[in-house]
């Protein structure tokens, strides 16, 4: 008797979905941690706060559990992020790798998201081509790779997307989709203009279709409700200029300064010219892909490869066209693992209001870069990937060279990325200032005097909160409650404000006879007399230490 070995048979399309996992994940763990180099210091200022938080269950500044951080010492900053750091803090420790690794798991959540909504509304060979071209794509890998609060929001948005569409055969799929939206709430403030709007849509539209009923429609507003309030609170308080909530679980803090309003449209001082301003800027970061910050995107490639635009157009075409066709017109698929009209109808509903919340962000926050725009990327993503499959039903040759233009693109964009733009971002990344700042944490002296003068001229806030994250700083010592635990005594008992300096090197008389260490920029070597210090220089910063100090450190 022949055995059956039917249930061994692996599909093709099996094959090619777990070629494109390795890939994804390939290229984004292969030096992970160490590229991009150095540490921005937005992403230190959430890992500064996570150390806090994991420590003490406070911020850096002692506030019991914030809803929002103090961006700057003034500001709210989205604190999602900083908590999602804390289990990996607690464990293994405060570095480079640990601050980044939550932004890289929601990053891989969001492609199993994106793949998951395609394929069940509109079919598994459409979702593999989706998947592919998310898995290579130069926004997705790049913002994956290092760590900023507002980052984690458009894969929040599309991981609701894709339960949302599940609730629609079971309810608490469409609950939890509402956990989701409601906490993008807390990855960035621009979601407070945008996910209403987009729940309410797409509330609509499947109460229309008869898809939800009422009550489960209310039920979800409940479970959003409840979880996003404390941040409507945050934007409340700060809005009305009342005092801080406090409750026993958390504290809805009100800021010194509510800085990022002005970056809205509503409160423009001239709506009309900053809406033209917001337009273009949308265009030109969204669609045409022109350069932007060097961490966001690499120039010759843009976010999603600059040819793209082209299926972009086409996608939103054969998305328009499917989703006003009535189910009438819908012939019954051939193939039984393509999803039927209804499935398909959702899909592209949901893709279409994606790209017009987008397009909304883009018009209503001041002049986007990447940072900001980035909800719109995941449905341009899937849009390019509908416009290439689309040509796979008119031409099979023409669909095999746009896969092979993204596969020659992707190389050449992997081999700049972990080659020469590698070596670039560094300096962006202030690597020299933080590989100066661990070594003199090696140095016994009782105060170091660091310069202001590292993003630009008098930027204390940055160069304090990248001391404070190579130096591990503890929040309590920070907060001049408790010792220093790196150093033994009597180092232990000087305090913090006392130990850490933050001057203008041209501004103070540098003494060589005090035991002071000091971290400068590069263009402030000439402040130093070379006879009385011994200069090291790291990149575009150094190391001065008077002459006969015990400079083991330098290497």
């Amino acid at each position: 008797m022949t055995p059956n070995t039917t249930k061994w048979k692996i599909q093709p399309s099996t094959l090619i979905f777990w070629a494109i996992c390795l890939v994804a994940i390939a290229v984004r763990v292969w030096k992970f941690g160490a590229v991009p180099g150095g540490f921005n210091q937005d992403g230190a200022m959430a890992a500064v706060d996570a150390k806090a938080l994991a420590d003490y269950g406070t911020d850096r500044f002692g506030m019991p559990h914030p809803v929002y951080l103090t961006g700057w010492g003034i500001s709210q900053m989205s604190a999602l992020l900083s908590y999602a750091m804390v289990p990996f803090i607690k464990i293994w420790g405060l570095n480079e790798t640990t601050a980044r690794l939550p932004q890289l798991l929601f990053s891989i959540a969001g492609l199993a998201a994106l793949y998951g909504l395609i394929k069940d509304t509109m079919g598994r060979h459409l979702a593999l081509t989706v998947l592919f071209l998310a898995s290579i794509n130069p926004w997705h890998i790049m913002q994956s790779r290092w760590a900023i609060d507002c980052n984690v929001f458009p894969h929040l948005l599309i991981i609701g997307c894709y339960l949302l569409n599940l609730g629609r055969k079971r309810v608490i799929y469409l609950y939890l989709s509402m956990v989701s939206f409601a906490l993008s709430m807390y990855s960035y403030g621009v979601a407070f203009f945008t996910v209403p709007f987009f729940l309410g849509f797409l509330g609509i539209y499947f109460l229309i279709k008869k898809q939800f009923k009422w009550y489960q429609v209310l039920i979800s507003v409940g479970v959003y409700t409840l979880i996003a309030l404390p941040g409507w609170l945050v934007m409340l308080v700060n809005f009305l200029k009342i005092p801080s909530i406090q409750t026993p679980l958390f504290i809805i803090p009100l800021f010194p300064e509510n800085a990022r309003s002005q970056n809205i449209l509503f409160f423009a001082s001239d709506f009309a010219e900053q809406l033209e301003t917001n337009a273009s800027a949308l265009l030109n970061v969204g669609f045409f892909q022109m350069p932007d910050l060097p961490w966001n995107a690499i120039n010759a490639w843009g976010t999603q490869y600059l040819f793209a635009l082209p299926l972009v157009i086409l996608g939103i075409a054969t998305a328009l066209t499917e989703s006003c066709c009535t189910r009438k017109a819908q012939p019954t698929p051939k193939d039984a693992t393509e999803p039927l009209f209804r499935e398909r109808h959702a899909g592209y509903t949901i893709l279409l209001a994606g790209l017009a919340v987008g397009i909304w962000t883009g018009l209503i926050v001041e002049s986007v870069n990447v940072n900001r725009l980035n909800i719109i990327f995941y449905f341009l993503i899937a849009l390019a990937g509908i416009g290439l499959y689309r040509l796979s039903r008119w031409s099979k040759p023409v669909f095999a060279f746009g896969l092979l233009l993204y596969t020659i693109s992707f190389a050449g964009f992997t081999a700049q990325y972990f080659g020469s733009w590698s070596h670039e971002i560094r300096e962006a990344f202030f690597d020299g200032f933080g590989q100066a700042l661990r070594q003199v944490k090696n140095i016994d002296t009782p105060v170091y005097y660091i310069t202001v003068n590292t993003q630009y001229q008098g930027a204390k806030p940055v160069s304090e909160i990248l001391t404070m994250f190579h130096h591990r700083i503890d929040a309590h010592y920070f907060q001049g409650i408790g010792l220093n635990k790196d150093v033994p005594p009597p180092l232990a008992q000087i305090p913090y404000a006392q130990r850490y300096r933050y001057v203008d090197p041209a501004q103070m008389n540098i003494d060589p006879n005090a035991k002071a260490v000091y971290v400068v920029n590069a263009a402030e070597d000439h402040l130093f007399d070379t006879s009385k210090f011994q200069i090291t220089r790291y990149k575009n910063y150094s190391v001065a230490t008077p002459i006969g100090m015990n400079q083991s450190f330098i290497k």
